[in-house]
């Protein structure tokens, strides 16, 4: 949910320097763009040769216009319906994946979405601002290799806080949709409202009034798509301090990308985050909802006019987790096949399902396919021979971020393991080539980046890059024993993640003594584990839940956290928490005699192949502060690593 996206993005929203390194005009092989406006006469649809993520595109070209700030006007195509599309020609030499335009994309933050519209590629984001408030961010490029900025300093852009999910090709020229806030706060005061912005050329950008009844008090729109009956975008919408449970999906629609009306509102509990559509009218909304017990199960729409929409398969175990685990579906693309939808079990288990007309859902067995420890497909798109996905996506952590096709929906074969990074877009070009929008991680803070590569087959895919690397956890089936996992070549700490991801770890420590699977791995693996001697002033010994630990270090001695000589802690686990990439919530308390309290609250969180860390609220009398460890090093105010240490459990530990 946006929402919770948010909370996330203020961390990463803060210390960024102001500067940027523009790209010269003179490496750009064309000038930039205009757009030419396209008819408002409904019916007029112009179909690109490969569907994009998120997108199908309709409406005029882009055309080859002067230079931003002249005196030329955007043409006018009056019949846009015999106008060619211009196609997308990929930069020579981009033989394989490659990150392009990183000095430009410094310092933005991060990619939500990207679209072909005709020769050109679109990316909407964010950076910090020079106010240290997210400002929308537009990048485009020519040939996929070099890319330049649009309209950096536009009030539509840059007033208040600014979030643009989506952007589709259509309306004056280009339409996108997000969340914005025009008030000084950080993050927003009055709350994050649903937003549209529209450019005709993309160099200018117009942003929608607040208007509570048409766009409600709070909420997001969340994705946008380009249908016969005009633009459609989804999302959700909350009342003013309401409380939880209050979400409920919304559509939106509008004829010309300028005029919008709300058509359409879910029950409570709901929300649209993706939705696809298919030349013959369908389309498609997915997303999550609440069910009776308060799990998240996903969610899927199904509609034969913008107006006219149904929740279909409420009652499928296809949108469910057998072990309770959350599940989300963040995104849909519609093929000659029909539809296919990515998402998550529970951030840990990627989640696929396959839909011919949209309203029958079938979930695909991922378990003996390569999609290692990825716990997340965030975007998929569609091309006339199959699909290519990508993943993990920003709340279920970095990568190593990955991309894979299929000629089904079905069978799904890895093509290209990417740097530490999250996926929010891939796109397919009309060229028979991808590109992939997002962020990288690097010097401990996010950077918005793009890469572009070759041309693919879904139905000849490249050598697996990832086959030569150990099984992967994740894609193991749940039941096995601690020497069938020996066998099978997971380490020891792996083994470990397998048991907390399928709540197995009681079956695994048959003995009950705290430590699943000793006996079938070399007591030094196991040691490194949960007894490594090296460990920082304040060491807990196991987060897992239900066993016992102990805190040892001068911290603990000294009296600073707990009661001096207090080795032995009491333990209330909480396995319920699953937001996010958090997968439980434990909560350890000291006591000399003479009364408790806390020394801490853990949440466990799976790292992908980096391994699985615990974030850390350590306690003293009278402060309450936070400590990331598990591998990260964001050292709060107040608190030291000497006097408070990290807690370290599995590889991700330091």
């Amino acid at each position: 949910m946006s929402t919770s996206l948010l909370e996330q993005l203020r961390r990463y929203g803060e210390d960024f320097e102001a500067a940027q390194t523009e790209i010269p005009l003179d490496r750009l092989k064309d000038p930039p763009v205009a757009i030419p406006t396209i008819s408002r006469r409904r019916g007029l649809a112009v179909a690109v040769a490969a569907a994009v993520a998120l997108l199908v595109l309709i409406g005029g070209a882009f055309l080859f216009g002067g230079p931003f700030g002249g005196d030329e006007q955007p043409p006018v195509v009056t019949k846009p319906e015999q106008t060619p599309l211009p196609a997308f020609i990929p930069a020579p030499g981009l033989d394989s994946w490659q990150q392009v335009g990183a000095d430009l994309m410094y310092p933005v933050v991060g990619l939500f979405d990207m679209t072909q519209a005709g020769p050109w590629l679109v990316a909407v984001g964010f950076d910090p601002g020079g106010d240290m408030r997210q400002d929308g961010v537009i990048l485009a490029s020519r040939d996929g290799r070099y890319w330049i900025r649009f309209a950096e300093n536009d009030p539509a852009l840059t007033t208040g806080t600014v979030l643009i999910y989506g952007i589709v090709q259509g309306g004056p020229g280009l339409v996108a949709v997000g969340m914005s806030c025009e008030d000084a706060g950080f993050p927003c005061e009055t709350g994050p409202h649903p937003t549209v912005w529209t450019s005709v050329d993309a160099t200018s950008w117009t942003r929608t009034p607040h208007d509570p009844d048409l766009y409600g008090e709070l909420g997001s729109m969340e994705d946008i798509v380009a249908t016969d009956d005009g633009i459609v975008a989804v999302g959700v919408i909350e009342a003013q301090a309401a409380g939880e449970g209050t979400s409920t999906s919304a559509v939106w629609l509008s004829v010309d990308g300028l005029e919008w009306s709300r058509v359409w509102d879910g029950v409570p509990g709901t929300y649209l985050l993706g939705v696809a559509a298919r030349p013959d009218g369908v389309i498609v909304g997915v997303g999550g909802a609440t069910d009776q017990s308060g799990a998240t199960v996903g969610a899927a729409w199904v509609s034969t006019g913008p107006d006219q929409w149904e929740r279909v398969d409420q009652s499928s175990t296809a949108f469910t987790s057998p072990t309770g685990l959350d599940v989300v579906i963040l995104d849909v693309a519609a093929g000659p096949a029909g539809f296919t939808a990515v998402g998550s079990e529970g951030s840990s288990l990627v989640a696929v399902w396959r839909s011919v007309d949209g309203r029958s859902w079938t979930r695909v067995d991922t378990a003996d396919q390569p999609f290692g420890d990825t716990g997340t497909l965030a975007s998929i798109a569609a091309v006339d021979s199959g699909w290519i996905a990508g993943g993990p996506d920003f709340s279920s952590g970095f990568g190593p971020a990955t991309l894979w096709t299929s000629p089904d929906g079905l069978t799904w074969h890895r093509v290209s393991v990417l740097d530490s990074q999250y996926v929010s877009a891939v796109v397919a070009t009309d060229a028979g080539t991808a590109a992939v929008a997002g962020a990288r991680r690097a010097d401990n803070d996010n950077h918005a980046a793009v890469w572009v590569g070759p041309t693919f087959d879904p139905n000849v895919p490249p050598p697996d890059p990832g086959s030569d690397s150990p099984i992967a956890s994740a894609s193991l089936e749940a039941g096995l024993s601690c020497e069938e996992l020996a066998s099978a070549g997971l380490s020891y700490a792996r083994a470990v993640v397998y048991g907390m991801r399928h709540a197995l770890l009681a079956d695994l420590d048959p003995d009950a003594d705290g430590i699943p699977c000793e006996s079938a791995y070399p007591s030094a693996e196991v040691a490194e584990v949960f007894h490594d001697p090296e460990g920082p002033a304040v060491r807990i010994v196991s987060d897992l839940p239900n066993l016992r630990f102990t805190a040892t270090g001068p911290a603990v001695e000294a009296g600073l956290m707990c009661p001096a000589g207090t080795t032995e802690f009491t333990h209330e686990p909480k396995p319920t928490r699953m937001d996010a990439l958090f997968r439980w919530e434990d909560i350890y308390r000291c006591d000399d005699g003479s009364g408790s309290f806390t020394l801490g609250v853990d949440v466990f969180v799976d790292l992908g192949d980096r391994g699985y860390g615990i974030w850390d609220i350590a306690s003293r009398p009278g402060t309450n502060q936070s400590l990331i460890g598990g591998g990260w090093t964001d050292t709060a105010v107040d608190v030291s690593d000497v006097s408070v240490g990290r807690i370290v459990v599995g590889t991700g530990g330091g």
